[in-house]
């Protein structure tokens, strides 16, 4: 009974340790959010921007960097330029100036290509996962001195849908889930302030701000005390991905979940993975039970001890979640695919860029098949750029059922140029091929189609269910 409690006491005491942690990290970044100076740079919109600058440069980085010129003259992009830049420069506010600029840029007709604000999540995404040249390492040192790229969150996301503000993705073990917020909530409000992404929480990290939400379109809307914590986009993502895994259990059959935020690692994945192996699992549940186990007394423990200890069978399926917000790394995709042994699934590769070099690869080695055909692949819209390229290859080898709504269509590699008031310009300045095609502007179907609507959904994930009752009819009778 002693080493019971001692056992407590140490996680207790980890615990604390771990929370003391999270909140000086939260303090120092609170208070140098509200510093003067920090909290001048986090209104972007109130600054003297010089418009005539903001816009010669996007249009000149454009015009060097942009990887498909025969589309620049098909547009006519100089001539574009000197026909709005009039209206661009007597714009009533720098929003309305940036609006108008990426009407501009969209006339490209490519992913990874636009200007981004620091009220848009992609800047701080961007930042933190592209290579930081010279000229981002000032803009660091300016706006994130000490702490790396973050911005005030709960760690949800919202997509605006009629002048309204509706939750489509949560990241497990954040603030927002462990609130009870749900995928396709309205949020109308933040402490009573109209909702925005990310200005309505600057000023707010450490502190707990109660939203405003409406579940149900006719119902009246309820409050939820969430966190505001400081979300670094690589790291949240990471933590989110491995916090998803988890066992579905359907009409007898084990199917594992890992929901993939973004693939600029493996590690990440391959370690959500490892969370299934039954010896892993009983590990887990001894932790979280706090029970000291010793091992030349086990004829004597309870019978709950017991089975708490008894191996479970290994998983029958595994469902893998594309559906993120952001792309990543090629090479990384190959490694899951690897890890879930995915035989030639690379086809051959091309990239596309100025001077048209190329660079073919071939298949990958394949591996001992863990999960060849006992898996499937969860894709929509936000499926973008790498989770594009894993989607492809899967699909490519028959490796298990896709499902969901095509993909973004957006599969091009970019590079980032600091503008005049710290605002990003992202230029998609190589192209990509795939077996002698391009994934661009058309994106991958899926073998199943099942819509996910967004408004008022509850949490409900059709998407998932229907993964769910597909692997489960394919398991052995």
């Amino acid at each position: 009974m002693r080493r019971n409690r001692f056992a407590l006491s140490a996680r207790v005491f980890a615990t604390a340790l771990l929370a003391a942690a999270s909140c000086c990290a939260s303090s120092t970044l609170r208070a140098q959010e509200r510093t003067p100076g920090a909290y001048a740079k986090s209104r972007w919109d109130q600054q003297a921007i010089d418009l005539a600058k903001l816009f010669d440069a996007v249009i000149d980085t454009v015009d060097k960097k942009f990887f498909d010129e025969a589309r620049l003259k098909q547009i006519d992009w100089r001539g574009r330029a000197n026909a709005v830049r009039r209206s661009v420069l007597s714009a009533a506010t720098t929003v309305d100036a940036v609006r108008q600029i990426n009407a501009l840029l969209a006339e490209l007709k490519t992913s990874h290509t636009g200007l981004f604000t620091p009220d848009d999540y992609q800047y701080y995404e961007l930042l933190d996962i592209i290579d930081v040249r010279p000229d981002q390492s000032n803009l660091m040192s300016r706006r994130f001195w000490g702490t790396g790229p973050y911005y005030p969150g709960i760690g949800a996301f919202t997509r605006l849908i009629d002048g309204r503000h509706f939750v489509d993705g949560i990241l497990e073990g954040s603030p927002a889930e462990r609130s009870g917020l749900k995928y396709g909530d309205e949020i109308r409000s933040v402490d009573g302030m109209a909702y925005s992404p990310i200005a309505v929480f600057r000023g707010k990290i450490g502190l707990t701000v109660e939203l405003e939400v409406r579940r149900d379109a006719d119902g009246a809307p309820m409050r939820l005390p969430v966190p505001v914590i400081p979300i670094r986009p690589t790291t949240a993502f990471a933590a989110a991905t491995e916090a998803s895994a988890r066992v579905i259990e359907h009409s007898g059959v084990r199917i594992g979940y890992v929901h993939i935020w973004s693939s600029n690692e493996s590690n990440t994945f391959k370690a959500a993975l490892r969370r299934f192996e039954p010896r892993n699992i009983v590990q887990e549940r001894v932790l979280k039970s706090g029970v000291a186990i010793i091992p030349n007394q086990l004829g004597d423990a309870p019978a709950e001890v017991r089975e708490m200890l008894t191996l479970p069978k290994p998983l029958d399926f595994l469902i893998v979640d594309m559906r993120g917000r952001v792309g990543g790394n090629v090479g990384v995709v190959g490694q899951y695919l690897e890890a879930l042994d995915a035989k030639n699934y690379w086809g051959t590769w091309r990239p596309i860029n100025r001077s048209d070099a190329r660079m073919r690869v071939g298949p990958g080695d394949p591996q001992n098949p863990p999960f060849r055909g006992r898996s499937a692949l969860l894709i929509d819209h936000h499926s973008r750029s790498a989770a594009e390229i894993m989607a492809y290859g899967y699909k490519r080898s028959a490796f298990g059922p896709v499902i969901g709504t095509p993909t973004a269509g957006a599969v091009s590699s970019g590079a980032l140029t600091v503008m005049p008031g710290d605002l990003l310009l992202y230029v998609a300045v190589v192209g990509h091929e795939h077996d002698g095609q391009r994934l661009e502007g058309v994106g991958v179907s899926p073998d199943h189609r099942v819509d996910r609507p967004l408004p008022y959904a509850a949490g409900a994930d059709p998407v998932l269910d229907t993964a769910v009752e597909l692997l489960a009819k394919r398991a052995p009778k």
